[in-house]
C-alpha cells in the first residue's frame, strides 16, 4: 500500500491523551467545581515567572536527552516511539508545532490545576506545610506504573520528582498557578515538538542520499550489505559528522537492546576505531561489522 500522503496524526493515540486529561482534571469541567475556581483566581501575570522557569527544567530535559548513560537512555527510548506513534516518521513542522502546544497546554492546565492546586490546597488540612511536598509525590506516583517497577520506572518516578519539585516551587514562589502551568508548558512543548524534529530528522537523514565520506573504495567491505551498513551508521551518527562518537555508539547499542557497561562501551568503541582517532569513520565501522558476522543490523 502506498503511504499517506498529507499530515499523519494518529488520532485515536491523541483521543486516549485528551480523554486522560479530561478524566484527570474533571474539577475543571465542573460548573462548582474546586479546580474551575482556583483557575478562575489564577493572575495571569506572573506567567512570566513561569517562563524564566522554564529555563532550566527544559536545559535539564535536554541533558537528559542527549546523555548516553543507560539509566536515561530507555527512557529516552519511550519519548522517541511515543512522538513516533504520535506524529509518524516523516517530519510535519507545522502539524507537530500545533498539536504538541495544543497538548502541552491541556496537560500543563490540567496537572497542575489538580496537583498544584486542589490536591495541594486539600493536603493543608492534613499535612500542613507538608502539603507540596506530599502533593509533588503523588504528582510523581500518578506518570508512572506502580504495578511494574523496573529501572525505567524508577528513573521516571525520579525524573518526575524533580520536575514536580520544579513547579511546586514556581506555585509557592508566585503565589499562584499561572507561573506553574505556563512552565510545564514549556517543558512539554519542548519534549513533544524537539523530539519529533530530531527522530523524523535523523530518519530523513538516514534513508537520503549518502554523504560523500560515506562511500567506500572498490573492493573494500565485500561480504557486508553496505547499504544497510551506511544507513546504520548514519543513524547512530546523531551530530552528522560522518563519525561515530562513544557516546553515539553506546546510545545506539542501547537502542539496540545490547546494554553495556562503561568499560564494555569503551572496549567496542576502541575495537572499532581502528586508527585511534577518537572517532569511528564508516570504512572502520563497514570493518569491524565485517570483522563480526557480517549483519549490519547487529
Amino acid at each position: 500500500a502506498a503511504p499517506p500522503e498529507g499530515p499523519v496524526l494518529n488520532s485515536n493515540m491523541l483521543r486516549s491523551i485528551v480523554l486522560n486529561q479530561v478524566v484527570v482534571g474533571y474539577s475543571i469541567w465542573l460548573t462548582n467545581g474546586d479546580g474551575r475556581e482556583l483557575l478562575a483566581q489564577t493572575d495571569l501575570s506572573s506567567a512570566l515567572i513561569g517562563l524564566v522557569g522554564a529555563v532550566p527544567i527544559v536545559l535539564a530535559g535536554r541533558f537528559i536527552e542527549k546523555s548516553d548513560k543507560p539509566v536515561f537512555a530507555e527512557l529516552n527510548s519511550s519519548t522517541n516511539m511515543l512522538v513516533l506513534r504520535l506524529f509518524g516518521d516523516k517530519p510535519q513542522r507545522g502539524l507537530a508545532l500545533v498539536v504538541s502546544a495544543l497538548i502541552a497546554l491541556l496537560v500543563a492546565t490540567t496537572e497542575e490545576t489538580v496537583f498544584r492546586g486542589v490536591v495541594t490546597n486539600n493536603l493543608y488540612s492534613s499535612v500542613g506545610p507538608l502539603a507540596p511536598v506530599v502533593a509533588t509525590i503523588l504528582f510523581a506516583i500518578g506518570h508512572i506504573n506502580p504495578t511494574s517497577i523496573s529501572r525505567e520506572t524508577l528513573t521516571l518516578f525520579c525524573l518526575q520528582l524533580c520536575t514536580g519539585g520544579a513547579f511546586a516551587t514556581l506555585a509557592l514562589l508566585s503565589g499562584g498557578l499561572a507561573a506553574p502551568i505556563a512552565a510545564h508548558a514549556c517543558y512539554d512543548f519542548y519534549t513533544f515538538y524537539e523530539t519529533h524534529l530530531a527522530v523524523t530528522g535523523q530518519l530523513e537523514y538516514a534513508f537520503g542520499p549518502a554523504a560523500p565520506g560515506l562511500q567506500l573504495p572498490p573492493g573494500r567491505g565485500g561480504g557486508v550489505d553496505v547499504d544497510s551498513a551506511r544507513r546504520c551508521f548514519m543513524l547512530m551518527d546523531t551530530n552528522r559528522d560522518g563519525k561515530l562518537q562513544p557516546s553515539e555508539l553506546r546510545i545506539a547499542l542501547y537502542s539496540y537492546g545490547i546494554k553495556t557497561s562503561d568499560d564494555e562501551a569503551r572496549d567496542t568503541f576502541d575495537a572499532a576505531d581502528a586508527d585511534g582517532s577518537g572517532g569511528i569513520d564508516f570504512g572502520e565501522f563497514v570493518d569491524y561489522v565485517k570483522s563480526g558476522d557480517g549483519d549490519a543490523s547487529k
